[in-house]
């Protein structure tokens, strides 16, 4: 019984170094490649984060008009008569340079606020001196045509990486007229304004009716070159310059009315 007892303790104390010796190892074993696959991680994010840099360096998504700054988006100013839509033009590109030229296709689209057309499409890669679509965008007439209207022009680049362009236009109208309230005077003044439009005349024809109740002075620049007029129709067509204002007189006959309804086109 003795010696049953003498061996099995022999046994033990034969197989605690082993285990010891295992334990050991396999903590070594850890040690040795946790560290390993910390490295092997940062490794990893490093390439895939330089990878990533040097893509996004070689995508370029611009415009001649939009810009990328959200902060400052750039403001233009245009001049329509409204006789039909406006149309807001400008160009989107792959390239800020003839030495920096996306790689790869560049997909976009294009909406306008508070009104107006949209456009898709996709810029081919490369090119030379890079690859440029024109954007062509209809602003439908306004229900108050004499008054500014603010266009917010949004171009984004859907892939292979996002980027938004956007351009403010301010659209007001080519030809603009107000005739002031005149109850109790004799006379009604009616003021007409021209802007510069995208057009390259000087000049444009322009049509005055007025409705019963007063007729224009007749000593006016305005009526003596009218290259029509007509008083019984109560109408007139005249050129007048472009970039100018100018003013018109009717003569009342019920002075305490106030005297309206005047159109020019």
């Amino acid at each position: 019984m003795k010696n049953k007892s003498a061996n099995i303790s022999d046994d033990l104390s034969q197989k605690r170094p082993k285990k010891q010796m295992m334990v050991f190892s396999l903590a070594v074993i850890l040690l040795i490649c946790f560290p390993v696959a910390v490295f092997a991680s940062y490794i990893y994010n490093v390439v895939l984060n330089n990878y990533a840099a040097t893509a996004d360096e070689e995508f370029y998504f611009t415009s001649d008009l939009l810009g990328a700054d959200l902060s400052a988006i750039p403001t233009y100013y245009l001049g329509t008569d409204w006789q039909s839509a406006a149309t807001i033009t400008f160009k989107l590109r792959n390239f800020d340079s003839t030495l920096n030229i996306s790689a790869s296709d560049i997909a976009y689209s294009v909406t306008a606020t508070a009104s107006g057309s949209s456009a898709e499409g996709t810029l081919a890669a490369g090119g030379s001196p890079g690859n440029e679509a024109t954007i062509e965008l209809s602003i439908p007439v306004p229900a108050d045509p004499n008054s500014p209207l603010t266009v917010t022009v949004t171009a984004v680049s859907t892939s292979p990486y996002t980027k938004t362009l956007q351009g403010i236009f301010i659209i007001n109208s080519a030809l603009s007229y107000t005739i002031a309230d005149n109850a109790g005077s004799p006379i009604a003044w009616l003021k007409v304004t021209l802007e510069k439009d995208s057009t390259a005349a000087l000049t444009r024809a322009v049509t005055i009716n007025w409705p019963v109740g007063a007729s224009p002075d007749m000593t006016n620049p305005i009526v003596i070159n009218a290259t029509s007029l007509d008083l019984t129709a109560r109408t007139m067509t005249t050129v007048l310059n472009k970039a100018a204002v100018y003013e018109l007189i009717f003569f009342k006959d019920s002075p305490a009315a106030n005297y309206s309804g005047v159109t020019v086109s």
